[in-house]
Formats: C-alpha cells, sequence, structure tokens
C-alpha cells in the first residue's frame, strides 16, 4: 500500500486514478465551481493545490501551496517561488505563482489575500494540524475576504455509495470524517458563521462538503 500511495505522488499517475475513480468530476465540479466562485475574487490562495488547479482562476492571480515540489512546477508551468513578496507584486508576465510550504505555516504576510482555497485536502491532516491550518488559512485573508473550503466525506450510507466508502477506506489521506465531524473541526478552530453544503462531484458517487467563511 506504501508503494501505492507513492504512485500517486506522480503527477500523471495521480492524474489517471482521479480520472478512473471519479468519472464525470470534470464536468460536475465546473457546475458546482460556476455557483461556489461566484462572483468571483481578484487573488486567491490554493491550498495542497496538486498538480493542476480544480477551482476556477480568479481576476488577478492565483497562488498554489504544496509540499510536493513536482506538483508545484506542474502548476506553474515549471516555476517554484520563494519570495512572497511577489504575491503582493507579482510578474507581469505571470498570472500563477507556487510555493513549496506546509499549509501549518505559509510564508505569506497577513491579509495577503482576497480568498483562500483548497480541495480535498483536509482528510490527509489531524485534527490538531487542521485546526492549525484554517487558522493560517483566516490569518491569509483580509476582511471581507472568504475560505472556500471542499474536504471529501464519508457517505451516510456505504450501501448506497460503494465508490465513496472505497475511497475513504483506501485513500492516502487517514483522517476522513462524516460531515458531522468536519463541520464540527471547523467551527472549533474558527467559531463564527459557517455555511456549508454537501455535493456529489462525480458520477460514481463520490461527495465532498463546501464550506464557506466569511472574515469580518
Amino acid at each position: 500500500m506504501k508503494f501505492l500511495y507513492q504512485l500517486l505522488e506522480i503527477p500523471i499517475v495521480y492524474r489517471i486514478v482521479s480520472f478512473i475513480l471519479g468519472p464525470g468530476g470534470a464536468y460536475l465540479r465546473g457546475k458546482i465551481n460556476r455557483k461556489v466562485f461566484n462572483p468571483p475574487f481578484r487573488k486567491a490562495l490554493d491550498v495542497g493545490c496538486g498538480p493542476l488547479p480544480t477551482t476556477p482562476e480568479p481576476l488577478e492571480l492565483l497562488v498554489g501551496l504544496d509540499v510536493n515540489e513536482d506538483y508545484i512546477k506542474q502548476y506553474t508551468g515549471g516555476y517554484i517561488d520563494t519570495d512572497p513578496s511577489l504575491v503582493l507584486n507579482p510578474p507581469a508576465a505571470r498570472r500563477r505563482l507556487g510555493y513549496l510550504a506546509s499549509a501549518t505555516q505559509m510564508p505569506f504576510a497577513d491579509g495577503a489575500f482576497d480568498e483562500v482555497r483548497s480541495t480535498s485536502f483536509f482528510h490527509h491532516m489531524s485534527d490538531g494540524e487542521s485546526e492549525k491550518t484554517l487558522k493560517e488559512m483566516f490569518r491569509c485573508i483580509h476582511s471581507g475576504g472568504r475560505l472556500i473550503l471542499f474536504d471529501a466525506v464519508k457517505p451516510k450510507r456505504a450501501w448506497t455509495r460503494p465508490v465513496s466508502w472505497f475511497v475513504a477506506k483506501f485513500d492516502r489521506g487517514r483522517y476522513f470524517r462524516t460531515e458531522q465531524e468536519l463541520v464540527a473541526l471547523f467551527q472549533k478552530a474558527l467559531p463564527g458563521d459557517w455555511h456549508w453544503k454537501r455535493y456529489t462531484y462525480t458520477f460514481s458517487g463520490l461527495e465532498f462538503l463546501c464550506l464557506q467563511y466569511v472574515k469580518k
């Protein structure tokens, strides 16, 4: 199993497996994204970005953050950025930046982004790591900025969602949670006015929860 997980760190393998287990994902996610990311913001941080964006480009700048060097290079077209000040004054020729860093200790200035987003990320982290990450995300958005966070959740009834159950059982992420557990974790880390909605995002029945928070 460890060998299989290591294979998934290779971008092309990750994409092939995602396609097999998640048919229709691009189509259904596109419909969801058009609802959720409306209106678009100017500058967004994509935490745990993976090799390619799965959410829409913001109006001006999309910044990826991941711990996998190959993912960052593919995400940006070959770049790994090291200067966090580029977020505030990005090169004119680039609309994407990418940083190799931990989500629990991000290199960016307070309030550097209009929006922080993530997709299928928190089930890879313990409760403690998740709380630290949420607080870092909150720090990185300015007043009026928003968090838009998608994460996979366990099926309500395994027999009605066998592929979803299989993925939750054997996914690299060791912290698959129920909808109630995920909401409670987020509310504990950042008390306030969370909004959430559950979506089916593949024809095979995979589900995630979209949680949103606006910073006052």
